[in-house]
């Protein structure tokens, strides 16, 4: 009776397996289709302000200034901060533009892959020149950049409120 009940289920399992078995199974292909954005400056670059009161000596006054970028290309080429300023006047009263440096950058906001930054703080230039690169394959996303700026104000400069403009440029490429 045992073996007759044992062959019996071995009977049914075996028949079910040829039922299992003889299933289909299909199979599907699932397609993205993904088209470029813009590479873009979405906040430009904030103001920033010096103050200070002359002592007859020279003086190395502090601030910063901060811009966000948006690489939405999907390129994977990177691309770089390119900026100039100019001589920062007062009627006719001048600071030289060279007196103005870049003293550190950090980055915030990071919403993709971060930029990665190969060159180095230094004088902002006078002429359109890289501040800041994201290298390739670095800096798809947003990310906000914020520079920290340092102004030599002369032992002779003379008081007033003096202006400056700051260009900054992105383009395409570490």
């Amino acid at each position: 009776m045992i073996r007759s009940l044992r062959n019996g289920f071995l009977g049914l399992f075996l028949v079910g397996m040829l039922i299992v078995g003889a299933s289909s199974v299909g199979a599907a292909t699932s397609t993205a289709t993904l088209t470029g954005g813009t590479l873009s400056i979405t906040a430009a670059a904030s103001d920033f302000t010096y103050s200070g009161t002359l002592t007859g000596a020279a003086q190395n006054l502090t601030s910063s200034f901060a811009l966000s970028v948006k690489d939405a290309t999907g390129s994977k080429a990177g691309w770089n901060l390119q900026a100039a300023i100019g001589v920062l006047t007062a009627g006719t009263d001048t600071i030289v533009a060279t007196n103005h440096t870049i003293t550190g950058v950090t980055i915030s906001a990071i919403v993709g892959t971060g930029p990665t930054n190969s060159i180095a703080v230094g004088q902002i230039p006078t002429a359109a020149a890289k501040i800041f690169n994201a290298a390739v394959n670095t800096g798809k996303g947003t990310s906000t950049e914020t520079f920290a700026t340092q102004l030599v104000v002369p032992a002779d400069a003379a008081a007033g409120t003096y202006t400056a403009t700051l260009t900054v440029t992105l383009v395409s490429g570490p």
